[in-house]
């Protein structure tokens, strides 16, 4: 009997010591949860904050329109505009890349914008960090790291199978691109005919010809081509969003789609032809010719008209 007793004593001890303990916990846990939730309160709101200065500076408002926002930092000089506004400390700045809403557009509009953009991008290129300057034909095989190169009175030849950060290049000839390849961001002014082809991915591509650009084989990019004569686009190429391809000069000049090729955004040919083989391989909008998916429809920052964000991300 005392056995039981003194089991049963020390039972209830056990039992009165973990409830006070568990009390004791409850009553801390409040106050944390508060100052949690207080630091979620404001991480969220400095998100909503910044969203909303990006969404005011795309639509044109100046900065400190509206109390109370962060300020923001826009750079339009390229293809698509960028925008960034503060974030929380553990997100940095929160930004958003943007386009110019499609429409259609007369041929002074679209010669008038393709002009500026070439200028610019032969700039930007020969602006670069230690660009090199070589004279003659030119062949790669492989690089490893970043490149600026202007060739001057050759061609260009790039078959390479790695992975380069960043490419361009101003060539007075023509340009061959093939291999496995893979580029963070190419851009490439020739004033020659280009020709990209092989198993090369292009994440950021920006590509000016003189004459005729050719996309061929399993070629597969995200941007911009533009060329003073044809376009043509076959075979398996992937153009990912958001792209475009446009073809204008003093002559009759012509975008084609062919084969089993898919194109996410617009192609054009102001005063000639856009032709595509398979409806269903186009995402976006032709000109001339109809939207099919204005989700896809978009055109270059330095087009003028209404700014649409089509990809946000967090930098430290």
């Amino acid at each position: 009997m005392d056995g039981k007793e003194g089991f049963v004593l020390g039972f209830v001890l056990v039992l009165i010591m973990s409830l006070t303990i568990l009390f004791g916990c409850l009553l801390c846990i409040p106050g944390g949860l508060s100052r949690q939730a207080s630091r979620y309160e404001k991480s969220v709101q400095a998100v909503y904050d910044a969203e909303s200065a990006i969404i005011a500076s795309l639509s044109g408002l100046p900065d400190g329109y509206i109390e109370g926002l962060p300020y923001v930092t826009r750079d339009d000089d390229g293809l698509w505009g960028r925008v960034c506004a503060s974030a929380p400390k553990e997100r940095g700045l929160l930004c958003a890349e943007y386009g110019t809403r499609y429409t259609r557009r007369r041929f002074d509009e679209w010669f008038a914008a393709l002009a500026a953009y070439r200028t610019g991008l032969r700039e930007r290129i020969l602006s670069m960090p230690k660009p090199r300057t070589v004279s003659g034909n030119r062949r790669f095989f492989r690089l490893d790291s970043s490149v600026a190169l202007h060739v001057s009175g050759g061609d260009l030849l790039l078959d390479m199978d790695s992975r380069v950060p960043s490419g361009a290049f101003v060539v007075e000839g023509s340009v061959n691109v093939k291999g496995r390849a893979r580029f963070d961001t190419l851009r490439i002014f020739a004033d020659g005919d280009v020709r990209l082809g092989g198993e090369v991915v292009a994440a950021r591509l920006e590509v000016y010809s003189g004459g005729s650009i050719e996309v061929y084989s399993r070629f597969r990019f995200s941007g911009m081509l533009a060329a003073r004569r044809e376009i043509l686009l076959r075979d398996r190429v992937r153009a990912d969003f958001p792209s475009v391809a446009v073809a204008i000069g003093s002559g009759d000049c012509s975008v084609t789609l062919a084969g089993h090729a898919a194109f996410a955004g617009v192609l054009a040919a102001p005063g000639g032809n856009v032709a595509v083989d398979t409806p269903d391989s186009l995402a976006g909008a032709a000109f001339p010719g109809t939207v099919s998916d204005s989700a896809f429809a978009l055109l270059p920052a330095f087009f003028d008209g209404e700014s649409v964000a089509f990809r946000r991300s967090a930098q430290q």
